[in-house]
């Protein structure tokens, strides 16, 4: 089936976004369990979960080493913790409205191991896979057969790099056709959302439905703004954004990603901005949405 290819809109966002009731609380706006952080790399554990939150998320839990939960819980006293390891992590998934499972994972989580048995279990509520996620996901052979027995919801948010470890194809072949690359492995061989990064990044859907971002900023080519994209989409899932199979979703959050990233160099201008940076802004960048 074909589809046209649309670029995404403040307007069509604005369309989208979750409801906030003033007569609501915390499990009004969703539960997200960040699987996520190593000895390596904790910052993408923070960066994840606190890009949840400032989405509107109403409770986030991280599941990751004790190290990293020291560092993490200084950082942002609102995430609550599983510890790992923790056995009863698999039973604990379907206490959740959202998965986000992979940034900084490393080789030092032992959540990593669960992909293997997430791709085998039935009811999981959706899940966002990205950076480490996404190469264990790579090296499970035909790993989409398996998730399509068991009815599995992703959206996979793979930078070039990652989507040539995912396709086995060459970072320049993807490069040089982005939109049909992401649209040929979305709809018709793995079957999930796709969120292709960089430059204008492509969104499809697993029904071949293309949105492209408008955006296209230096300042988002710097390290733990991927990390910031997972954690703003898992978000809106858990705000119950999950029409189109959580395409829309990963539409809503691209443009909220790429107008904090356009925020942040009307500041700072084109190099220097940290990624943590971008956090203040994704709840203004809501705001003006929202007044559209």
């Amino acid at each position: 089936m074909s589809h046209e290819i649309g670029v995404l809109t403040q307007k069509w966002v604005a369309a989208g976004l979750p409801k906030r009731p003033k007569d609501s609380n915390k499990g009004t706006f969703g539960k997200v369990l960040v699987i996520a952080g190593s000895e390596s790399y904790p910052g993408a554990a923070y960066l994840a979960c606190a890009a949840a939150y400032r989405v509107g998320a109403g409770l986030v839990t991280l599941a990751t080493t004790p190290v990293v939960q020291n560092i993490v819980g200084k950082q942002l006293p609102e995430v609550t913790f599983i510890v790992l390891p923790d056995e009863s992590l698999y039973e604990k998934l379907y206490n959740f409205d959202v998965i986000l499972i992979g940034p900084g994972l490393g080789k030092e989580n032992p959540g990593r191991d669960l992909i293997k048995r997430i791709i085998k279990s039935y009811d999981l509520p959706p899940i966002v896979i990205d950076g480490d996620g996404l190469n264990i996901l790579a090296e499970i052979k035909n790993w989409w057969e398996e998730i399509e027995e068991y009815g599995i919801r992703m959206i996979l948010t793979p930078h070039p790099g990652e989507m040539s470890r995912l396709t086995q194809l060459s970072i320049e072949k993807i490069q040089k056709n982005r939109i049909e690359m992401a649209r040929k492995y979305a709809a018709n061989v793995w079957g999930q959302t796709v969120v292709l990064k960089g430059a204008e990044t492509v969104i499809v859907s697993s029904i071949g439905e293309v949105m492209v971002s408008p955006f296209a900023n230096p300042v988002l080519a710097t390290a733990g703004t991927g990390d910031i994209l997972s954690g703003i989409i898992a978000g809106l899932l858990a705000q119950g954004v999950v029409n189109n199979f959580g395409f829309n979703a990963a539409a809503i959050g691209v443009y909220i990603h790429g107008l904090t990233g356009e925020a942040l160099r009307e500041k700072m201008g084109d190099a220097g901005g940290l990624a943590s940076e971008l956090l203040p802004f994704i709840p203004k960048a809501l705001f003006h949405i929202s007044k559209h």
